[in-house]
């Protein structure tokens, strides 16, 4: 246990408790505030796309990595969604999809309590108008369409699927990273 004390007190900051205890993790990795602005799109989204610090060098290709993250409600309740984010234009090559931590949030207050998080998927928990949250038996992902009517390969469409027999809602959280070949024009494009 004494080694944990010493260990917090060669850190000492000003996000430090009186019993030295971290209570922001950022101090500890030197990370940054940060302000990011995000567009607001017509269906209510915040989205953005930015780029990422980090290049990734595969079969003698360089890649750079992008982030797209978006909020957006799935409201008011209904069996279909096919919300659009935006599109993400690449100049050259192919956009991959490497890293997907997206979220669905749901209300779940007639029910056990509060809300439930789940990664978008079959059986990922929404609400409707009782405030209790069900498992999703129908669709509920992320579509990339770079067949889109009047564009070329290399506008790639961004969009939240959701279906189900019964109403649905819930607040979706999309964290995406993506990779371009290195050099490649990267923009978004805000529905």
């Amino acid at each position: 246990m004494a080694e944990q004390k010493s260990f917090y007190r060669e850190r000492v900051n000003s996000n430090n408790n009186e019993n030295n205890m971290f209570f922001d993790i950022r101090s500890l990795f030197s990370w940054g505030a940060e302000d990011v602005e995000f567009e607001t799109g017509s269906s209510g989204q915040s989205a953005r796309v930015s780029k990422l610090g980090t290049s990734y060098l595969l079969n003698g290709k360089k890649y750079d990595t992008y982030s797209l993250k978006c909020w957006l409600s799935l409201t008011p309740e209904s069996t279909f969604f096919g919300t659009s984010i935006g599109i993400i234009y690449v100049s050259v090559g192919d956009m991959f999809i490497t890293k997907n931590s997206s979220n669905i949030e749901s209300v779940d207050f007639n029910g056990l309590g509060g809300y439930t998080n789940n990664p978008l998927n079959v059986g990922a928990m929404v609400d409707d108008s009782s405030n209790v949250s069900r498992p999703v038996s129908g669709l509920l992902y992320i579509n990339q369409d770079n067949a889109l009517p009047g564009l070329g390969v290399e506008y790639n469409g961004m969009y939240i699927i959701a279906a189900d027999a019964a109403n649905l809602e819930g607040d979706v959280y999309i964290d995406i990273e993506f990779i371009v070949d290195a050099g490649a024009e990267v923009e978004f494009t805000i529905s």
